[in-house]
C-alpha cells in the first residue's frame, strides 16, 4: 500500500494558488463592456506552462473571439479536472495523466490543444542524497496521487530500482511549500517544474533528473516530443459547443504566437499581474527556461500521443492504450484562423 502521510506545515501561499472549489478571476467590465460574449470558466492551478492562455487573457484575445473568460483556481490539476467534470468550468488546464485515467474509467474528455512540445520536469534531492537508490526509506514530495508529477517521480524511482509503493513515503504538501520542506530536512527529495531552477540556485541540493537535458528526456520520456501539458474540455461540451471551443483554441493559439514572437521579459511583464507576489525579474528567468518548449502549433500527433500513453501504461496510470480519436480532438487546431 502506498505510504502517503500528511505533514502539518505552515504554508505561505499566494492568493492565486488556492485549494478547494477554486478562487475565480474574471475579465474586467471595461474589457467586456458593449459586447455580447459567451462566458466560459477555465479550471487551472496557475502554472507557467500555460502561459499562452494567460497571454490570451491579458491581450484580450478571448474577447476578440466572442468569449468572456474566467479562471477558477485549484490546488492541483486533478482537482481542477474534477471541477470541470463537476460542472464548475468548461475548460481545464492540466497534464494528460488525470484525463487518460478518467477516460479509461468512462469519464469522457476531449484534449483540444497542447501548450508545450516536451515535458519540463525535474527531481531534486538534499545534498546527502547522491542517487535515487539513496531515497529508500525516505520522505519525498511528488504532487498528489494521479497527477503528472506523481507519475513522473514514480517513473524515476522505478528506473532507480525502488518500488514507489513500498520504498518511499509520499508527503502531502502544497507545491509552493516543497522547497522549504526540502531545505528544512522535512523531505529528502522533491519534484520541481524545471523553471524552479531559479529558486534552487541558492539551495544546497542535487539535481537528480532534469528533462530539459536531452539525456534525461530520452531516459524517462522516451521521446523528443512529449505533449503532456494540455487543454481539455468535456467530450459533451466540445460536441455541443464547437463554435465556442474553436474560439477558445483560436485565442490560445494567438497567445502562443505572441510568446514565440516576443522576448521572455515582454511575456513576463504582460502576465505578471496574474502572478502576484512574484518578482518580474524572477518571472522573466522562469519564462526564459520554458520558452524553448512552447509549442508552435498546439497539435498532438499520433506518434506523440503514443509516447504519452506508453509512459502512462508503464507507470500504472492506465492499463491499455486509448484510441487516438477517442481522446484527442485536433479538428479545432486544424481550423485555427
Amino acid at each position: 500500500m502506498k505510504k502517503i502521510i500528511a505533514m502539518l506545515l505552515l504554508l505561505v501561499m499566494s492568493t492565486t494558488l488556492l485549494a478547494g472549489c477554486g478562487t475565480k478571476e474574471k475579465a474586467t467590465e471595461k474589457e467586456t463592456a458593449g459586447k455580447e460574449l459567451t462566458k466560459v470558466v477555465i479550471s487551472e492551478f496557475r502554472n507557467l506552462s500555460w502561459s499562452a492562455v494567460y497571454v490570451a487573457y491579458q491581450n484580450g484575445y478571448f474577447q476578440e473571439e466572442g468569449i468572456a473568460p474566467e479562471f477558477a483556481l485549484y490546488k492541483d490539476g486533478p482537482i481542477a479536472f474534477q471541477g470541470m467534470h463537476g460542472g464548475d468550468s468548461q475548460f481545464c488546464l492540466l497534464s494528460q495523466e488525470p484525463v487518460l485515467k478518467a477516460e479509461e474509467e468512462g469519464l469522457d474528455s476531449s484534449i483540444i490543444y497542447s501548450v508545450l512540445d516536451t515535458r519540463l520536469y525535474g527531481f531534486v534531492s538534499a545534498s546527502d542524497i547522491k542517487s535515487v537508490k539513496d531515497l529508500k526509506g525516505q520522505a519525498i514530495f511528488a504532487g498528489m496521487p494521479g497527477s503528472a508529477p506523481y507519475s513522473f517521480v514514480s517513473a524515476i524511482l522505478k528506473e532507480g530500482g525502488l518500488d514507489p509503493q513500498k520504498d518511499v513515503t509520499f508527503v502531502n504538501l502544497d507545491y509552493s511549500a516543497s522547497m522549504s520542506a526540502l531545505s528544512k530536512g522535512q523531505i529528502k527529495a522533491s519534484y520541481i517544474n524545471v523553471d524552479n531552477r531559479v529558486e534552487i540556485q541558492s539551495m544546497d541540493v542535487n539535481v537528480l533528473v532534469d528533462t530539459s537535458n536531452p539525456a534525461d528526456a530520452a531516459k524517462y520520456l522516451k521521446t523528443d516530443v512529449f505533449s503532456g501539458e494540455i487543454i481539455a474540455a468535456t467530450g459533451e461540451f466540445a460536441a455541443k459547443n464547437p463554435k465556442t471551443v474553436q474560439g477558445f483554441v483560436n485565442a490560445v493559439d494567438k497567445g502562443t504566437k505572441w510568446i514565440n514572437e516576443h522576448s521572455a521579459a515582454e511575456v513576463a511583464k504582460l502576465i505578471s499581474p496574474l502572478f502576484q507576489g512574484m518578482n518580474v525579474d524572477v518571472l522573466t528567468k522562469k519564462i526564459s527556461i520554458l520558452k524553448g518548449a512552447v509549442t508552435k502549433t498546439g497539435y498532438i500527433s499520433e506518434e506523440s500521443q503514443t509516447a504519452v500513453e506508453n509512459f502512462c501504461i508503464k507507470n500504472g496510470v492506465i492499463k491499455a492504450p486509448i484510441p487516438y480519436n477517442q481522446i484527442i480532438d485536433m479538428q479545432f487546431v486544424k481550423s485555427i484562423k
